[in-house]
């Protein structure tokens, strides 16, 4: 489908079917039609709600007797065919005081800057609101077309708590003429966006699966996934590599989307290739006829044309495509309504083709899209959360793939780190250009050090005895460095001073904001930085803890070289359910999601939400596993186990030369293994991931493994290389796992394993065994990924053997035991070659 543009005969008659009554808020409207300069805020780019409201609440206490606040209006148009009711509420209404004088409306609006210093187009957005309040107002009353009104907007700066009053009168058919205006753009966009929705539900209706017929599992995960998309609620899944999930859960919620009241469909994913596999997909079901519109969402790095080199900032450091963003919106906006993938390569060529900034031109494309395909934190990330899912008058589905990745990243989106060197560097970043900012930055590093101050004295001091939150001192000594560590709960002390000076720093970038002024580029991601701190703090609660850090590093003129403050979130099942409430239904699936009840719990799922374990849709001859008990890969025992596991690696390359991975728990132990290895069989090419490599070598990495080579690759467990790849074929014929996949032992991790013994949970095993579990399963589901694909998996680790992992192993699993090297290479032998 071409460019939704004009409105064809087709559509005009489609849309007779259509119900013509629209409810509309003034806040939509206005928002939609009215708006227009530059897109300007980011962060805290103005006062917060609740700043908004306690002011909004002085104001109106202060009114006049007979005045009434948050004054209720509700008023049907008939504008173009359509009936639209539109509903607000004014801040105050003083009606008419007698016939001399008009009645007036007031609104009140909170920042952080007097209101001359206020960017033009924010104060022309507010006085729109204010008109069409008044046109609305006027109906009620019946105004004749030249009955006065009089039109306050009060402006209170939040800063020097005093407010600024602007009046203006306009004629009641001034009013009416802004607001029929804006109604008319509206509805213009309404009757395209409604055509195309109903061309969307049709062709969904009739949609055909894509494939002759479904593969083992695929129709069980489809039928339940609609019946979850129908009758709302959430669904858990646990489907085996190669069952085509994607498929099994995009095609039924498409069917929905026809078939019900479903307005629109979200995919998570946390990979790249997750993303990709939704594009084909997608492409797919477009070549059977579907209409539906796809979003792929890309992280704003990666997406920004001035990251990108793209264009470059002006001397007052705003980006040019920034400017003037709201007046070329609309025609992008025409541009891309309806295209079947709006891809980041779609929404570049637009936003270049009318100089604006792609990111934020795909953000204005959510709540025209279909199907909405992004990462996790644009769901549940309180700094990059869609507003739009907050409108909870349209119903949303939920999908999650890879939902195993959900807790950890959670967790991490709620967290925040706040150090004093990044502090210091953002400070000397200011100097000259901002120094109101540098200021504020310098008071937040002496409110760090005043804070590590007190932890010291406090942490001398005995705390009672058994207090789950008592606070803990740690030295550590390394290379001279000394590092104490303590660690709060937060009800025992947030570091008060400390979010203060947080608070004083944002304001002043606000104020910068709100005059169309940006800090330093230089400090952006440590102004997101500092964003996420405030923001989780108000956000902590009971399962959150505050670590403090403080580093002395000797023969230095500081003595506290480096402090940070961490707020550390132990569990994220209470805001993973926050966000799922927004959603009709939500459908979690992963290969690897065990055991069911600590998923639920961790990714704060309802208890009674049902669970659907899927058998594998391959042949058990298909993977040959075996168990290597006589390998010990313990921390104290690598030394030993390093010759150990050269003659199992090349054992296992022998039996079959081709493309093999070799997944280790840490880069030491792969550097350790790789020299002796190197050294033993130079004749055999030896890869190995690089710590903190970038797209482009991990490309060339990935380039060793395509069908017809012979590549040995050392990766680490749990990375890039080990989630989410398809080595379909030849490209991969045997993994190596060394180790169990355990999370590395640190205050972190302990810290999370005390909260879950609290919980009444087995600590260690929801810290460290279950974690690593599914490390080991996710990167041995890398090497069966079609019907045709054969090949080994070999678990390294004498704890393979244990109950504790033969309970949890998958239905589809046959391990083999194989208790010394010839044992394994016997076995491998009858696999390949019996």
């Amino acid at each position: 489908m071409g460019n939704t543009v004009s409105e064809s005969p087709a559509e005009l008659q489609a849309q007779t079917a259509l119900d013509n009554t629209l409810s509309l808020s003034v806040g939509e409207l206005v928002a939609f039609a009215c708006r227009s300069g530059d897109l300007v805020g980011e962060l805290s780019g103005g006062p917060s709600a609740q700043e908004g409201i306690r002011a909004h609440q002085r104001l109106q206490k202060k009114r006049p007797a007979g005045s009434q606040a948050e004054y209720r209006l509700q008023e049907t148009v008939e504008q173009d065919g359509h009936t639209v009711v539109l509903r607000g509420r004014v801040d105050i209404l003083h009606p008419q005081p007698d016939l001399h004088r008009a009645a007036q409306l007031d609104e009140i609006k909170t920042t952080y800057v007097p209101p001359h210093k206020l960017a033009e187009s924010a104060r022309d957005l507010h006085w729109a609101q204010l008109k069409i309040y008044g046109f609305c107002y006027g109906l009620q009353q019946q105004f004749s077309a030249d009955t006065p009104l009089a039109l306050q907007m009060l402006w209170h700066n939040l800063k020097e708590k005093k407010t600024y009053p602007e009046s203006r009168e306009f004629r009641w058919h001034e009013l009416e003429t802004f607001a029929r205006t804006a109604l008319s753009t509206y509805l213009q966009w309404h009757r395209r966006w409604q055509a195309h929705r109903q061309a969307v539900r049709a062709s969904a209706r009739t949609l055909p699966f894509p494939f002759a017929e479904y593969r083992a599992g695929q129709r069980t995960l489809a039928v339940a996934a609609y019946r979850c998309l129908r009758d709302g609620g959430e669904l858990l899944v646990e489907a085996p590599t190669g069952i085509g999930k994607t498929i099994s859960t995009l095609f039924p919620a498409i069917k929905a989307v026809g078939e019900t009241t479903l307005d629109q469909l979200v995919y998570l994913t946390a990979k790249n290739s997750g993303r990709q596999v939704v594009r084909e997909t997608a492409a797919r079901l477009h070549a059977g006829g579907l209409t539906l519109s796809v979003l792929e969402l890309q992280a704003r790095d990666k997406t920004c044309s001035c990251n990108l080199g793209l264009c470059s900032r002006d001397d007052a450091g705003i980006c040019p495509r920034t400017r003037g963003f709201f007046d070329r919106l609309p025609e992008a906006r025409r541009a891309l309504l309806g295209r079947p993938l709006l891809t980041p390569e779609v929404i570049a060529e637009e936003a270049d083709r009318l100089q604006l900034c792609p990111f934020a031109l795909s953000l204005q494309m959510l709540p025209w899209a279909d199907l909405v395909v992004c990462d996790f934190n644009y769901v549940f990330d309180p700094l990059v959360q869609m507003q739009g899912l907050r409108d909870t008058r349209l119903q949303r589905a939920l999908l999650i793939d890879e939902a195993h990745n959900l807790s950890d990243r959670a967790r991490a989106m709620f967290s925040a780190k706040l150090s004093r060197a990044d502090s210091r560097r953002a400070a000397a970043a200011c100097k000259g250009s901002h120094p109101a900012l540098q200021r504020a930055i310098q008071s937040l590093v002496r409110a760090l050090d005043s804070w590590v101050e007190q932890r010291r004295e406090s942490g001398q001091q005995a705390a009672p005895p058994g207090k789950p939150e008592k606070i803990e001192k740690i030295d550590e000594k390394e290379n001279g460095k000394t590092t104490e560590l303590w660690i709060t709960a937060l009800t025992d002390g947030a570091p008060h001073k400390v979010s203060a000076a947080v608070h004083k720093v944002l304001l002043v970038v606000s104020q910068l904001w709100e005059q169309s002024q940006a800090p330093p580029e230089a400090i952006a991601d440590w102004l997101r930085a500092l964003f996420r701190y405030q923001t989780v703090e108000q956000l902590a609660a009971e399962h959150h803890r505050c670590i403090t850090r403080a580093q002395h590093l000797p023969n230095r003129d500081s003595r506290w070289r480096e402090q940070e403050i961490e707020l550390l979130c132990l569990s994220a099942a209470d805001y993973l359910q926050q966000a799922y409430a927004l959603f009709h239904s939500v459908i979690a699936f992963s290969a690897t999601l065990r055991p069911p009840s600590h998923v639920v719990r961790q990714l704060g799922l309802q208890a009674e939400a049902p669970y659907l374990a899927l058998p594998s849709p391959f042949a058990a001859e298909q993977l040959g596993l075996f168990v290597c008990p006589f390998v010990d890969t313990r921390y104290r025992a690598r030394q030993r186990a390093s010759d150990t596991l050269v003659d199992m690696i090349a054992r296992t390359y022998h039996s079959r030369p081709g493309n093999y991975l070799v997944f280790f728990p840490s880069y030491r132990f792969l550097q350790q293994v790789a020299e002796c290895f190197a050294a033993q069989y130079p004749e055999i090419p030896l890869v190995q991931q690089a710590s903190g490599s970038s797209d482009p070598q991990r490309s060339a990495f990935l380039d060793n493994f395509q069908s017809g080579r012979r590549s040995l690759g050392f990766a680490i467990m749990g990375g890039v290389f080990g989630e989410g790849v398809d080595y379909v074929g030849e490209q991969l014929v045997g993994t190596i796992v060394v180790g169990v996949g355990l999370p590395q032992v640190n205050e972190e991790q302990e810290l999370l394993r005390a909260a879950c013994e609290q919980r009444g949970e087995n600590g260690f095993d929801a810290a460290y065994r279950y974690p690593g579990l599914t490390r080991v399963l996710q990167t041995a589901g890398r090497v069966i990924r079609s019907e045709s694909d054969r090949g080994v998996v070999i678990l390294a680790d004498n704890r393979f053997a244990d109950p504790f992992y033969r309970a949890l192993y998958p239905q589809h699993w046959h391990p083999q035991t194989c208790n010394n090297g010839h044992a394994l290479s016997a076995a491998l032998d009858h696999f390949w070659n019996g």
